[in-house]
């Protein structure tokens, strides 16, 4: 495995088509990854594309747009498997769309209650098993810090097995100063090949607290802007991720390998 891939989406029917394409590929470019369940039947999809496939990972878990509450007797069943390494995407999104005057909508006090009472039951099921979550943040970095820092101030063998990594981060150096302190990893999508928005924290970040991630299918990075994301494109995450930092690729990609591999128990 010559890099990782922590967070991507190899059940989505983007892939239908071509999906034994893409993992013949991944494995002729030694390229790990972990592929992320979004429901229950994201995460059976999951699982089953990992236990098929050398160097995949799965996490099971429920976004938090899923407001259906966690069934945990199901998940219970996939937890079992060696190929799960992680609960998640779990975490909390407040994103409200525009609407056609331009206005953006508040997420209503109820959903956010329904969200956060998803991500709780997620987080003590990690605790559980001794799993480290996949957080998804948006607009919500607050609320999932507040959250994480309870758990965290409870004390005991609880807040040592609480750990995980934040995916798609967009959140600036005070907050990232905040997961840091919480022993999160972080990561990044294609978006910082088109825009330096995100150069300053990326730079801030410690090598042993960054990770490699594509989000495919989505966010594809420069040169592939505007298609389907694919794994094997993680290579131009790291590489971007060098560049910004200032580090040598090799170096900065080993410490990726071992950071995913610290977190995640692979």
């Amino acid at each position: 495995m010559k890099y990782i891939d922590i967070h991507c989406h190899l059940d989505f029917s983007d892939y239908d088509s071509d999906r034994e394409e893409i993992l013949v590929q991944m494995k002729e470019k030694e390229i790990g990854a972990i592929t992320i369940g979004a429901d229950l039947e994201s995460s059976k999809r999951a699982v089953k594309i990992a236990e098929q496939n050398e160097n995949i990972w799965a996490t099971i878990g429920a976004h938090p747009e899923d407001l259906n509450l966690f069934d945990e007797k199901e998940f219970e069943k996939l937890v079992t498997s060696s190929k799960v390494v992680g609960i998640g995407e779990c975490g909390l999104d407040y994103f409200a769309p525009r609407s056609s005057s331009g206005a953006r909508s508040e997420v209503g006090f109820s959903d956010k209650a329904m969200q956060k009472t998803l991500f709780e039951s997620q987080i003590q099921f990690a605790l559980k098993h001794d799993k480290p979550l996949m957080l998804h943040c948006r607009d919500a970095y607050n609320d999932t810090l507040e959250i994480l820092e309870n758990y965290k101030k409870a004390g005991g063998p609880e807040a040592a097995k609480l750990r995980g990594n934040l995916h798609f981060f967009a959140g600036d150096v005070s907050i990232a100063k905040k997961f840091l302190d919480l022993e999160f990893t972080m990561s990044f999508t294609g978006v910082i090949t088109f825009t330096h928005d995100y150069d300053e924290v990326i730079k801030y970040i410690p090598q042993d607290s960054i990770v490699s991630e594509t989000d495919a299918p989505f966010v594809a990075p420069v040169p592939h802007r505007g298609k389907r994301n694919e794994p094997v494109y993680v290579i131009e995450m790291v590489k971007k991720m060098a560049e910004i930092r200032g580090e040598d690729m090799n170096t900065l990609n080993n410490a990726i390998i071992n950071n995913a591999k610290r977190v995640f128990g692979i």
